[in-house]
C-alpha cells in the first residue's frame, strides 16, 4: 500500500491531478499520445498516475508541506501540459522498475533511498466480501 506522509493532503492532491489531467486534455496537449496508442482513457490513467507518482515523491524527497502544495501542483501542471511523455515515460520506467526512472525530480540530498518502493493498490485489486447475492465483477 502506498505509505502515507505526515500532512499529505490526499485527497486534495488527488482532485486537483485530475483537475490538471483534464485541463491537458482539453488544451489538446495529450493529442499526440492518444493518436498513438489510439486510446484517451488509457492515456489519461497513466498521466494521472504518473503525476501523482512524481508529486509523491517530491513531497517526500523534499520533504515539502501543504504549504508548498500550491508551487507544486503548478509545476506539476506546467510538466504535464508541456512534457506528458515525459512523465509517462517515468511511469512507465517505476512500472518496469528500471534505471529510467531516475528522469522523475529527485533530490540533491544523498541520503535518499532510491530503491524504495511504493505500492499503489488498485480497486479491483481489493477483496471485497459482500453479503447476498450482491458482487464485485
Amino acid at each position: 500500500l502506498l505509505r502515507f506522509l505526515p500532512d499529505f493532503p490526499f485527497c486534495i492532491m488527488s482532485v486537483n491531478i485530475t483537475r490538471i489531467v483534464i485541463q491537458a486534455l482539453r488544451e489538446e496537449c495529450l493529442s499526440r499520445e492518444c493518436n498513438r496508442r489510439q486510446q484517451v482513457i488509457a492515456v489519461l490513467n497513466d498521466l494521472y498516475a504518473a503525476a501523482f507518482l512524481q508529486l509523491y515523491r517530491v513531497w517526500k524527497w523534499q520533504r515539502k508541506t501543504v504549504a508548498d502544495s500550491s508551487f507544486l501542483l503548478k509545476e506539476l501542471e506546467l510538466s504535464a501540459k508541456k512534457k506528458p511523455k515525459r512523465l509517462l515515460k517515468s511511469l512507465e520506467a517505476y512500472v518496469n522498475r528500471s534505471p529510467a526512472a531516475d528522469g522523475l525530480q529527485q533530490p540533491s540530498s544523498p541520503s535518499t533511498s532510491l530503491g524504495e518502493e511504493i505500492d499503489f493498490t488498485g480497486v479491483c485489486d481489493l477483496q471485497v466480501e459482500l453479503e447476498g447475492e450482491a458482487r464485485l465483477v
